[in-house]
């Protein structure tokens, strides 16, 4: 016997208050599953359509959990649940990378760029450079590289195993790329330096 939609759509209330509960409360479990798995056809649909595939997943998601975030979840305090939280979601979220994309995009290609120039310069050293390279960052980050980068873990593990929240994480990376980017530039100038003394 087929639930009545009066019946579907309670059990759907009830579901969308549990899950902003557990939002509300930090809930980093129900956090992850709701925006990471549940939610993710609608960022999949932004990101095609608002940013032309332009943009990672993760961080279009951690951007519009920072948003919802702010001033104690005052914008997500105000779903009323008269539709669907997964429909009013798709409405907010897609409003808020409207305005978002030109900056979004921009962050987005600066740290594709960092990461192409290391690549790059990567070719001018051994193996033994490279970690000797990493060992040079801070032990935070150099353990954000190697797994983001060079293991290319999903970023919602590296966070659960750090302790820190996926947003958090990507600051984190950005930091460290910038960081590493500044150690490999220095060694390029250096070895080219000496390369041309010993032409000399």
């Amino acid at each position: 016997m087929k639930k009545s939609n009066k019946t579907v759509k309670a059990v759907t209330k009830k579901t969308d208050k549990k899950i902003v509960s557990g939002v509300l409360l930090d809930d980093e479990r129900s956090v992850c599953r709701f925006f990471f798995e549940e939610c993710a056809p609608i960022f999949e649909y932004i990101i095609r359509v608002v940013f032309n595939q332009q943009v990672e997943k993760d961080e279009l998601i951690s951007e519009y959990y920072l948003y919802l975030k702010e001033k104690n979840w005052h914008k997500l305090r105000q779903f009323n649940h008269r539709c669907q939280l997964k429909t009013w979601i798709s409405v907010t979220a897609t409003r808020f990378f409207i305005k978002k994309r030109t900056e979004l995009i921009k962050n987005e290609s600066s740290e594709h760029l960092i990461t192409e120039q290391i690549t790059e310069d990567y070719d001018t050293f051994s193996e033994e450079d490279i970690t000797n390279l990493l060992n040079g960052l801070k032990e935070r980050y150099r353990f954000v590289i190697q797994k983001l980068i060079l293991e290319d873990r999903e970023p919602q593990k590296v966070a659960e195993e750090m302790g820190v929240t996926v947003d958090n994480l990507y600051n984190i990376k950005r930091r460290a790329l910038l960081q590493l980017a500044g150690i490999v530039k220095k060694e390029v100038i250096y070895a080219e330096y000496e390369r041309k003394n010993i032409i000399l």
